[in-house]
Formats: structure tokens, sequence, C-alpha cells
């Protein structure tokens, strides 16, 4: 008998902190075993929602009902990154495990990803019973290390922009208590203390406790770093039942796309099968319950639901027999416009760095409607992945949605972000109820459109970097790998070696799918009657390349000059607007844009 599937995803209250939780429970035979997913840091843990939610109805599948939830001041969770801290998490977790048993649950298993590996370990030892048994991936060793990580990630983006910071200046200004903006998160001094203070090899577990530790690797016969290594065996000689299990995949919650490991999943269930000594069952089908109608989601215990940003709500709603997770923020009065927005690339509903859940808080305090949602395949979403020009069912499901949550919409703008900007504007012509779009630096790769990108804006600033000619003269640069990359990029840019022509709009015979995306999208510009909102980020290539290709057709120059365009051009800003000065200027942009309507 096969085993369905429920995703309901709802909001929790604990002292004041407002948490996301996505629930996950089999219709059939459910068993008395409860699993707590404990996410990974940041950004990490945005990019493996796909593989987390993946894992979650794996476990589901076996009977197990499972719990994952997002830290506070993550994901969709309350409160800002600043004001979040490990004490905090520690306690939020420990919250959930008293709730988990509340609904029923006798035995709990802890599964953590990456730092959520050391949270898992650290809530476990501060229970008064023991966990059934701990499911560690990839944990890391220090969270000294994971925070030089993440510290590298503002480095680099400095030294992309002509600045010099080095780790120890961070680790400095965070020692004098500064708290610091990196990737799109604000870092407070005491996190990253805390954090500092994170040692893997002293969080011992009880003797007895079943530990199953996975680790990715390029090969399967790769071996366990010897720093792990060291800790495993350490833990066996105090008597802990570990299992430690090599597996062949890449590291999803780095990877720029979103990246599956299907025998990730399978060792795991296979760990915790043995865990709890169930039968497998013969499949799962995702999602069920009625298909046609959108459900406002509850939490069993409808009384813990926090009144903070009282009318924000998960809801679950169908697309061609799958079931598709999206939040939608009312405002506190009816709206005759209200604004959709579609997530592209390797991000969910929440957007890098939690861009689109501000985005959204942000607008509905200004009482214009927002929803997000996952199409198939993304975030907590039910099917397989389609990519961005698959997903015209998706946006026409999620509208009408939209207006029955909302009954009063008239006029819906869709807002989007790279490949999710192009999706948009592909699809707005088809629907009377698009009015506008809010274009945030379009996707129009093309392989000579990136090497012409590259060779412009890469290349050129290089000759004129202070840091390259101080390379060359030290002789730290590799005259013939440079000189052969440049050439191949000249090759690619001029289109040479390449079988596909570029077809000429101009005949009937031609359809769509053989035209360029930018040819593409032009059309689409020209055939979309309503108003459009194009931001674009001063620095990064998508939008220099959505330039280069108005600037190559006189007939996309006309379009964009129209009246009912708006340019706005973001100057230093990234692709995902990743600082708060960036973010908050569009918000600023689209708030004074749709009210000038």
């Amino acid at each position: 008998m096969k085993n369905t599937i429920n995703t309901e995803p709802f909001f929790l209250n604990h002292q004041n902190r407002k948490l996301f939780v996505t629930l996950y429970t089999p219709s059939n035979h459910a068993l008395d075993h409860w699993v707590l997913h404990f996410p990974a840091f940041a950004e990490e843990m945005n990019k493996s929602r796909k593989m987390v939610s993946a894992q979650a109805r794996s476990f589901a599948g076996m009977g197990m009902t499972v719990v994952v939830p997002d830290l506070y001041g993550t994901g969709e969770s309350g409160g800002d990154f600043s004001e979040a801290d490990w004490s905090v998490w520690c306690a939020d977790m420990l919250y959930l495990v008293d709730w988990m048993r509340a609904q029923g649950a006798i035995k709990i298993h802890f599964w953590g990803l990456r730092l959520g590996a050391l949270l898992a370990l650290d809530v476990a030892r501060r229970l008064n019973n023991p966990v059934s048994s701990l499911l560690l991936w990839q944990p890391v060793c220090t969270g000294a290390r994971m925070l030089t990580q993440f510290l590298r990630l503002r480095t680099v983006a400095g030294f992309m922009d002509g600045q010099q910071e080095k780790v120890s200046d961070l680790r400095t200004q965070l020692g004098q208590g500064t708290s610091l903006e990196i990737a799109g998160y604000r870092l407070s001094p005491k996190l990253a203390n805390e954090l500092d203070e994170l040692n893997l090899s002293l969080m011992l577990p009880a003797a007895g406790t079943k530990i199953n530790w996975l680790e990715l690797t390029k090969t399967s016969d790769t071996p366990l770093p010897i720093d792990k290594q060291r800790i495993v065996e350490s833990w066996q000689h105090h008597g802990v039942e570990i299992t430690v299990e090599l597996v062949a995949g890449e590291p999803f919650w780095m990877t720029p796309e979103i990246t599956l490991v299907p025998d990730l999943i399978l060792r795991s269930e296979e760990g915790v099968r043995a865990a709890i000594s169930c039968p497998r069952d013969d499949g799962a089908v995702m999602d069920g319950g009625d298909l046609n109608e959108p459900v406002s989601c509850q939490t069993p215990t409808p009384e813990e639901v926090s009144e903070n940003v009282a009318t924000e709500r998960p809801l679950n709603f169908a697309c061609q027999g799958e079931r598709l997770i999206g939040v939608i923020h009312p405002g506190r009065q009816p709206a005759q416009c209200g604004v959709l927005l579609v997530v592209g690339g390797p991000q969910y509903r929440v957007g890098s760095h939690r861009q689109f859940v501000l985005l959204a808080r942000d607008l509905a305090e200004s009482d214009i409607p927002v929803f997000r949602f996952d199409y198939r395949g993304m975030g907590d979403s039910s099917g397989d992945l389609i990519g961005f020009e698959g997903i015209t069912d998706d946006i026409a499901t999620a509208m009408d949605c939209f207006q029955h949550e909302c009954p009063g919409l008239t006029e819906v703008v869709i807002l989007g972000l790279c490949d999710a900007a192009t999706a948009a504007a592909l699809y707005a012509a088809d629907d009377e109820r698009v009015q506008g779009l809010v274009l945030l630096n379009p996707w129009v790769r093309s392989d000579a459109g990136e090497a012409r990108t590259y060779i412009r804006h890469y290349y050129l600033n290089r000759l004129f970097s202070k840091g390259f000619w101080r390379k060359l003269r030290a002789g730290r640069v590799d005259y013939w790998s440079a000189l052969n990359s440049f050439f191949e990029l000249v090759v690619r840019a001029t289109g040479r070696g390449s079988s596909h022509a570029v077809p000429s709009t101009a005949d009937p015979r031609i359809s769509q799918s053989d035209l360029s995306l930018a040819l593409r999208l032009e059309r689409a510009l020209e055939t979309f009657t309503g108003k459009v909102l194009l931001v674009l980020s001063g620095n990064d290539f998508t939008a220099a390349e959505f330039r280069q290709a108005v600037d190559a057709s006189s007939a996309f120059q006309s379009i964009v000059a129209q009246g009912r365009f708006r340019i706005k051009q973001i100057d230093e800003a990234d692709h995902t607007f990743s600082r708060t000065v960036w973010r908050d200027a569009v918000t600023a942009e689209i708030r004074d844009w749709l009210k000038s309507w």
C-alpha cells in the first residue's frame, strides 16, 4: 500500500518569536517516530532547501512525521538575522521537541546539516531524554571554520569592488562590538562569538547514542578527512554507536544550481530504517488531499499561532496534480493591485538572503498585497524541476490562488529576478489580469552574449586594475592560459564555431522556441501592453548582458523607450542586491512606481 504524504506549512510562536515550520506527514500507517531537521547556516540553508524537502518526503514515505523549521531570523521565520544567536536557536529547537511530544511523538530522531549538525548535538545534550538517533550530514568540525568561510564571502565581494578587507580585520570589528553585513546577512558580534566557541570534538554524545554520519565526497573511495576521523575514533572510544558512510555527490549547499544527491537520500533512509526497524514502503504519493482548492494551512495547535504580522500566512495549492507551497501577505487593508513574486535560479520563495521575504513584508506594510510561491520542483513544492521556461501553468494557478485569497484584486504585477523576470515577461501578455511587470536583472543569456559581456566587463576591468599589473610585474600571471582563455571568448563572442545561427524574426515560420532568449523577451515586451519597471544592477554580468541585448537591437531600444517603461539602475549593486542599502532602494523604487499608477 502506498503512503500518501501531506505537506503542511504553518507558524508557531515561541516567546514572541514567530517560527515557520513545514510538517511532512504520512496519511497511512503513521509511526510514532518523528524527525526534527536542524538547518544549515545562512545561505547554505536556502541552497539546500530542495534536497531537504526531498529527504523529508522520503522519511514521510517510511511512515514518519518530519518537522523542518526555519531558524529565527532565517527563511520565513520572524526577526532579522542580526537578532538571532546560538542560544535563541537552541531554545527554539528545544521548544519544538516539546511541541512534537505534545503532538504524539514518542521517539524523536535528529537530522542536522553542516552547522545544523552541531546544533543538533548541542540540543541533544540539553534534553532529559535521549533522542532515538542522530543523522549528521557533512558536519563542520568547528564553528570558527564556518565563521571564517562566511567572512570570506565579504572579503571576496570587497576585492571585486576594489576594497582590501581581510578576515582578520573583520574579526577585529566583531570583537569591538560591530555588526557586519555579509552576503545579505547582518552578523551580530554575539553570534560570531558563539560560533567561534563551537567544536565538534567537544560535543560528545551520550554513550549508546546511535549516530549515522554521512559525508559527501568526490568519489566513494575518498577517505574521511583526518580531523573528522579523529573525532569519530574518539566518540567510538567513549561508547558512541556511530556509522560513517562516504557518498559520492556534489555539495548541494553551495552549488550554483539546484542539486540533488539521490544516493544520500537512500543512505539516510536506510540508516534511519535500521534505527527504527520498520519495513520498507513500496512508494509514496506526494501531497494528497483535495487538489482543486487552495488550502490555508493551520497548525495542529491554533492557539499557539503568533499574532505578529497577523495576516501573513502560508498556502498549499494545486498545479497539474502537484502541491505548491506559497506564502501570502495580504496587507492590512483590501487593495486592487497586488504583486505576484516568481522565484528563479537556485533559490526558493524566500529569495537570496531572504530578499523576497523582506520585500514582501515591506510592501504589505504599505498595504500592497504580495504572494510568493515555489513552482513545481522548487523549494517545498512537489514534482520534478521543470525550469523557468516551463512554468506557465504554475504562474496561472498562483494567479488564481492569489485572487481567491484577495478577492478585491483587479490588477496584478508580476515581479521576478533573473530567469524568473524573463519567465514573467514571457507569461504576461497571455493573461489580462497582469497589468504590470517588475523585472530585476532579466536573464537573456546566450553563449555569444555571455562571452561579449565577460570580455567587456572582466578583461577591460582587469586592464585598469592595479592588482593585475602588480601580479604581472611579480610574474604571478599565467600568460598563455590567460591568452588562450581570452581568444576562446573572442571566438564565442563572434559566434564562430556555433551551428546555431540566429533566425530572422520576420519569418512567420520561425517558432518562439527557435529564437534566442533575448529576441523572445523583446517580442514578449512588445506584445505586453502594461507598465514595466526595469531595475538593473550596476555591477552584474546578467544586467550587463541585458543592456547589450537592448543596445544590439533598434527595435528593443524603441520598446523600452516607450512611456510605459521605467528604467532604474542601482549603481554598485550586485545581482541579488545583497546589501541593505541596495535592497531598500529596490523596495522604495517598486513602492513608488506602484503608487504612481
